[in-house]
């Protein structure tokens, strides 16, 4: 469904700027992830809204697209299951409680998840200059939730640590282009 927005509102632009130097896939996939951003914020605001978790929710949200735009991680193959998939997640996180024990522990393993494999691009990208820095963001927004000690911020960076990991389909870890 979102890729078929992303795909008319491409062919829309390129039908107005024919000579336009850029392609319509290349809109296609930029236009594609702006869509699939902000529908995640939406539906995430919406749901834990009715839900009655509105700034657990935006919490956890927050974190993981922090935490996955530094980290990397898997995709789906499918726009929309990737925002129904976000929203499931990032309303159900504030309904779990967590004692100090346990949080310390998960938070410890994400921690440990981050410092071996961050980042990890399951697809190509340009290297950048700030791109040796990732890993480091990573560690420090990880270690900051040893002092907040939030249940949220704990599971949602264990999420993410776990999409890393090179367990998936394609997961084995590409070297970013100098």
């Amino acid at each position: 469904m979102l890729e078929a927005l992303s795909r008319h509102i491409a062919s829309e632009i390129k039908k107005a700027d024919p000579d336009g130097p850029t392609s319509v896939e290349v809109m296609e996939y930029a236009i594609g992830i702006k869509i699939t951003e902000i529908s995640a914020v939406l539906m995430v605001a919406v749901t834990a809204w009715v839900a009655g978790h509105f700034w657990g929710s935006l919490l956890a949200l927050v974190t993981i697209m922090l935490a996955r735009r530094f980290s990397g991680g898997a995709h789906f193959s499918n726009l929309t299951l990737c925002v129904c998939f976000t929203t499931a997640i990032c309303v159900t996180i504030p309904f779990v409680s967590l004692n100090l024990s346990t949080i310390l522990i998960m938070n410890t393993c994400s921690l440990l998840v981050f410092i071996l494999y961050a980042p990890n691009h399951f697809i190509y990208i340009n290297k950048t200059n700030r791109h040796k820095y990732y890993k480091t963001i990573c560690i420090l927004v990880c270690a900051i939730n040893f002092f907040i000690q939030s249940h949220i911020i704990c599971l949602a960076l264990a999420i993410q640590a776990f999409s890393i990991l090179p367990l998936w389909k394609g997961g084995e870890r590409k070297w970013i282009r100098n």
